[in-house]
């Protein structure tokens, strides 16, 4: 084991029960004692009986001497090298320490690091880029870990931020993606700004003061997210309320801008209580944005809250929801595709499916307090499961930090084909395959689709033979249109399974048609610069790319042409300075043809200077010829890569035959090093065929009519699915059998 001890000037440790205490009324005083001894590895020391679980396999088990500390174990979280590396990040109540989890049965304690006069049974961690910064009750603001060598096993503390109201905090939450830390709690504080520009002394932006914030998720809102008018803006989703959080408890949404135009006290959005409220605690979002999943931990303390959030300007209470036991307290939960992870104390860490009503339902556990599950400060305090392999970490009051996976469904759904893009008007096949652990049997798989038109509906796929099947989405009578499906298997014994990775989206169409295009290799009326411009350096320019890419330019154009539209296209030191640069399109005519999109190639960098992550480029449309601009996306990602998107013109506003694309690139922070590119620009719309007529025979469009196209009508025998109803007679019945028959070719 390698490991490196670092300490706090002052070095005297606080013993157990002398924690500096948490925010007003935070019950968590005295917990039991920590398990204190060596590592324990799962199907290495022939324990992997350790603690009860279901559908778990147990990894290992680092107490919390191990980890460097005494007293109690709090948060933690997770880090991912370049190389691939899993790193826990784990507080206790003395400590902070690194764990190389990469194999997670045999971890690796390669740094701890004394938390000395600033120890606190509460502690917290989050990692923006290749560092980690911790927080705590017990003072010290906020402590930054370079964790940039944890390849070859160094990690180190290179520095510390300002107070700004007080060193104290009780969590830390983080925008990565926008650069931004936010200190939670601490005194009677809301959220303290901060920018990770230089990450050694992260750098005060400002403060959202209405409430006390106890905890809170701050994400960078999505172009893919229910609410279009926030796309783009750092959202927060905050618990907390007033005296400390105890009083007007609630989930609070405010608006904090967008990473060019940053407001640290924020605009609120909403807020929303719940019946029977005792304290606002914690809680986290799915990744669609449509439901938030919080938690009390006072009054109703085993329950988590439903809130639907897809309208960020009225969000609404659903339900609240049993965490499966009617005493042990729910404390920290987090989602990630489709499965919500608790850390609910005494009764340790539950996993809970998640349905597409928000509802949710147990599908597993690791317990890692089994004596009882009473209503205790014992046990599980938080949980990541946000690793690429899969391993799941959990950090215990007493147990320090658990590595566990998670394998819940004995049942495997995929797509040979993969789930088609598109299909043509008149609907097509989706292959499906099903794989089957133990003696179990399927019964049906099942297509539950829904159309934009309106149209919905459920098909039972046909088995090829050998976990083999295929469904066949139907025909729309309004072209274009789009489908939503979703797949399930059915077994014998009566339990269902769903794919939770869907809906899945599918356009439907025949074909599209480019009403214009533009690759970069001739300047073909698109302009460079607009009224307003005042970049000093890095106007745009077109033309094959002169760099390498060792400054954040891109070495090569996306569509393989050889040429594209990109920012002073020299050789070294040639990003956007000081100020703004526009790239306009030429006039086009998006009218005449359906759903009408524009699409295109992106390269945007920022993440390199003095001052990186804090400027952004936004993506305009127009359709006045300029006059007036609506915002595509605010593009402040380092994809490190060319980005392809593409936006249906209708979703923003109407297309005319005068539309324009704007792309800004700007240098609006002192050392920013700004490079973008554009390349690919298509405008193009959908095609569709008359109207459908009677369905064909061939039903699974394989060529022929022979046994697969029987067997789709005979699952549909005596439904009304308009894709086995050959004589839409409103009913697949014995006249359909005839007439495939009649078309029967073998």
């Amino acid at each position: 084991m390698r490991t490196i001890t670092c300490a706090t000037s002052a070095a005297l440790l606080l013993t157990l029960g002398l924690s500096v205490q948490g925010h007003e009324n935070d019950p968590k005083r005295n917990p039991e004692p920590a398990i204190l001894g060596e590592i324990v590895r799962g199907g290495v020391d022939g324990v992997a009986g350790i603690y009860p679980t279901e559908n778990v396999t147990f990894y290992s088990q680092v107490p919390i001497n191990q980890l460097g500390g005494s007293g109690s174990g709090s948060d933690c979280w997770g880090y991912t090298s370049a190389s691939g590396g899993e790193y826990a990040l784990v507080t206790t109540e003395t400590s902070f320490a690194v764990v190389d989890i990469s194999t997670p049965n045999n971890p690796d304690v390669i740094f701890t690091y004394s938390r000395g006069g600033t120890s606190s049974l509460w502690g917290d961690v989050k990692v923006v880029g290749d560092y980690c910064y911790v927080v705590g009750e017990g003072g010290g603001s906020i402590l930054t870990f370079d964790l940039t060598d944890a390849d070859n096993g160094n990690v180190s503390f290179v520095g510390q931020a300002s107070s700004n109201g007080g060193t104290a905090t009780h969590n830390i939450a983080a925008c990565p993606e926008a650069g931004l830390l936010a200190r939670c709690g601490g005194g009677s504080n809301g959220l303290r700004w901060y920018s990770t520009s230089n990450p050694a002394n992260p750098s005060y932006l400002g403060a959202f003061s209405d409430i006390y914030v106890h905890d809170a998720q701050i994400a960078l809102y999505p172009d893919t997210a229910p609410d279009t008018t926030y796309r783009g803006h750092i959202i927060g989703f905050l618990n907390g309320g007033n005296n400390g959080g105890s009083t007007n408890t609630s989930l609070w949404v405010v608006d904090f801008g967008t990473p060019a135009n940053f407001n640290p006290s924020g605009t609120v959005l909403d807020t929303v209580t719940w019946p029977g409220a005792g304290y606002s605690h914690q809680g986290w979002a799915d990744d669609g944005f449509n439901f938030y999943w919080s938690n009390d931990e006072t009054a109703l303390n085993y329950t988590h809250q439903l809130i639907n959030i897809e309208d960020l300007n009225n969000i609404q209470f659903v339900a609240t929801l049993s965490n499966g036991n009617s005493s042990a307290v729910n404390h920290n939960n987090y989602w990630h595709e489709g499965l919500l992870y608790a850390a609910n104390y005494t009764s340790g860490i539950r996993i809970f499916e998640t349905l597409a009503t928000g509802q949710i339902n147990e599908v597993a556990f690791i317990d890692t307090y089994p004596s009882n599950d009473n209503a205790s400060f014992n046990g599980a305090w938080s949980v990541f499961p946000y690793f690429e392999s899969g391993t799941v970490i959990a950090s215990d009051f007493q147990s320090g930090l658990i590595v566990f996976g998670v394998d819940i469904s004995p049942v495997g759904i995929s797509y040979p084909s993969g789930i088609p893009s598109s299909v043509a008007s008149s609907g097509g096949p989706i292959d499906i395959g099903v794989s089957l652990e133990g003696s179990i049997t399927v019964d049906e798989v099942r297509m539950d689709y829904s159309l934009s038109s309106g149209a919905s509906g459920q098909v039972i796929a046909s088995s090829n033979g050998g976990g083999s099947y295929t469904a066949v989405l139907p025909g729309t009578t309004n072209c274009p249109d789009v489908a939503s499906v979703s797949f399930e298997v059915l077994l014998t014994n009566g339990e269902l399974y769903p794919d939770n990775g869907g809906p899945y989206q599918i356009e439907m169409n025949d074909g599209s048609d480019v009403l214009a295009s533009w690759d970069g290799d001739a300047q073909a009326g698109w302009s460079f610069g607009d009224a307003g411009d005042n970049a000093i350096d890095g106007q745009w320019d077109r033309g094959t790319p002169a760099g390498v890419g060792d400054r954040g330019d891109p070495a090569t154009d996306c569509d393989g042409s050889g040429q594209c539209f990109l920012t002073d296209n020299v050789v070294g030191n040639s990003d956007v300075d000081d100020g703004i640069t526009s790239l306009l399109s030429p006039i086009f005519d998006a009218t005449g043809i359906d759903g009408v999109q524009v699409g295109y190639c992106r390269w945007y960098s920022n993440d390199a200077g003095a001052d990186p992550n804090n400027d952004s480029m936004p993506i305009e449309i127009s359709n006045n010829g300029g006059v007036s601009w609506v915002l595509l996306e605010d593009v402040s990602e380092n994809a490190g890569t060319w980005v392809d998107r593409t936006f249906r013109v209708s979703d923003f506003l109407t297309p005319t035959s005068s539309m324009q694309l704007r792309f800004t690139a700007r240098d609006l922070n002192a050392g920013s090093v700004i490079e973008a590119g554009v390349d690919n620009i298509r405008v193009f719309g959908t095609i569709c065929d008359d109207a459908p007529g009677p369905p064909s025979c061939d039903i699974n469009n394989d060529g022929s009519v022979n046994g697969g196209d029987l067997g789709i009508l005979l699952a549909n025998f005596n439904t009304d699915n308009a894709i086995a109803d050959l004589d839409q007679s409103g009913n697949v019945d014995g006249g359909d059998i005839g007439l495939l028959l009649s078309c029967w070719t073998g």
